[in-house]
């Protein structure tokens, strides 16, 4: 058994991990080679800092770069396995006393290189190759999440005090399943969301600006529910898009959308288009002391 175990560790695993890395004056560079995954999973964890995610090289799961700007010294670990042709693919960065960053292999076999480096931005580059679920929790700091020409099957996000951008600048490879976004003590700007190609979406804002722009490319019917708490939000709705738009009528609340809408009824807002459109949103919105903004714009 062992040796049937060492042929599977070579054939599968290790091709996965052909992973080039050095270090150069200001950060650190690393590379993930694609080899036998149909599927990407990346569970991110970021504590502080500047985080940065975009289109890579298609043969290429990962190219990691990280630039140093201060001299506050974190430590970053990247681990990445293999298992039944997923990629399972975990980068977490605390601020600690570690001065270090690792590579963590399976378990037979564990290798790391470790660089001192100061913190500061890191960037991270993804195929568009295959399907991409990303998971990622951010503390104190900013994220670039540019999903542009990426396939994208999930995207889940919690964000505490940062300032956070999400754009997908064209129609999404595949169709996100699970779209969850969870904005604290923050800013958050989403671009183009309706090119995420997602049936459902879930934003919950606690006390922060949040401007949800729902502009892009929709062919079918979705459900967005939004969660205000002590924020501001603005949803943008183009004027192509049929919307119904149900908002849970507060004292402490202000609520103001724009004049396309018309009132169906108490708390119920609908476009003149709603059931001609090809594209259609139904759009759940409450709010407890904060302001809700609805426009349509061309």
């Amino acid at each position: 058994m062992r040796r049937i175990h060492s042929i599977l560790w070579k054939v599968v695993v290790v091709p996965a991990l052909l992973l080039s890395a050095h270090a150069h004056a200001g950060g650190v560079h690393k590379e993930i080679k694609r080899t036998t995954e149909k599927e990407i999973r990346l569970k991110l964890e970021s504590s502080f800092g500047t985080v940065v995610c975009s289109k890579g090289p298609s043969d290429k799961i990962m190219v990691f770069d990280f630039k140093t700007e201060d001299g506050h010294k974190p430590s970053v670990d990247i681990d990445y396995r293999i298992r039944n042709d997923i990629g399972y693919l975990n980068l977490t960065r605390e601020s600690d006393s570690k001065h270090s960053i690792s590579l963590n292999f399976d378990d037979d076999d564990e290798e790391k290189n470790n660089y001192s480096f100061e913190s500061g931005k890191w960037y991270m580059r993804f195929s568009d190759a295959i399907p991409l679920s990303i998971d990622a929790e951010l503390g104190a700091g900013r994220g670039d999440f540019d999903m542009t020409g990426l396939n994208v099957k999930d995207f889940k996000m919690s964000a505490g005090a940062s300032s956070t951008t999400l754009v997908f600048g064209e129609p999404n490879k595949g169709e996100i399943e699970d779209f969850d976004i969870k904005s604290g003590v923050s800013k958050f700007v989403g671009k183009k969301l309706n090119n995420a190609n997602f049936k459902h979406m879930t934003f919950e804002g606690g006390v922060g600006s949040y401007y949800l722009d729902f502009s892009g490319g929709l062919r079918h019917e979705a459900d967005v529910k939004i969660k205000i708490g002590l924020g501001a939000v603005t949803i943008i709705i183009p004027k192509e898009i049929g919307a119904k738009v149900r908002y849970q009528e507060s004292w402490f609340s202000n609520f103001s959308i724009d004049k396309d809408f018309d009132e169906e009824k108490k708390g119920v807002y609908i476009t003149p288009n709603y059931s001609s459109a090809d594209g259609r949103m139904n759009i759940y919105v409450e709010s407890g002391l904060g302001s809700v903004k609805v426009k349509r714009t061309r």
